[in-house]
């Protein structure tokens, strides 16, 4: 029999373990002036190649005001710029700048830093049951 009081445990330790670890990542982003949302967008941008507000917020799950106003602070970043989707001119589509592209290496490496920090200590194989575990957790929601 599973310990719900154990299950809940788990739950907050991720929470906390999430937290933790988006302060990590926005102290390391603050020399570059990004925000971690900043940096999530701009990833979102580049993966997608041509996104929309919609597919952003999606993406993060938050909604479209939100987006649309990082999407205005960015641009005067000069991070992103907006555009219209040459495929569908009523469609307007969200695209990284030069800036951008040439940051964005950096902020990987920032991030994979504040990863492997966090779990540098736990070998491959603690870490693949782990993952199994919690693909099958989020296969049940």
């Amino acid at each position: 029999m599973v310990s719900l009081e154990t299950c809940e445990q788990i739950v907050l330790k991720l929470g906390e373990l999430h937290k933790h670890l988006k302060k990590l990542q926005s102290r390391m982003l603050d020399d570059y002036h990004i925000t971690l949302m900043e940096y999530h967008i701009l990833a979102i941008v580049l993966k997608k190649g041509n996104a929309s507000q919609n597919d952003i917020a999606e993406a993060l799950d938050v909604d479209k005001a939100l987006v649309s106003r990082q999407i205005r602070a960015m641009e005067e970043k000069e991070l992103l710029k907006c555009g219209t989707d040459p495929e569908c001119r009523r469609r307007n589509v969200i695209l990284p700048s030069q800036k951008a592209l040439e940051l964005m290496p950096e902020l990987d490496a920032i991030h994979r830093k504040s990863l492997e920090r966090v779990f540098s200590d736990i070998d491959e194989e603690q870490l693949n049951n782990f993952q199994m575990v919690l693909e099958g957790l989020v296969s049940k929601i």
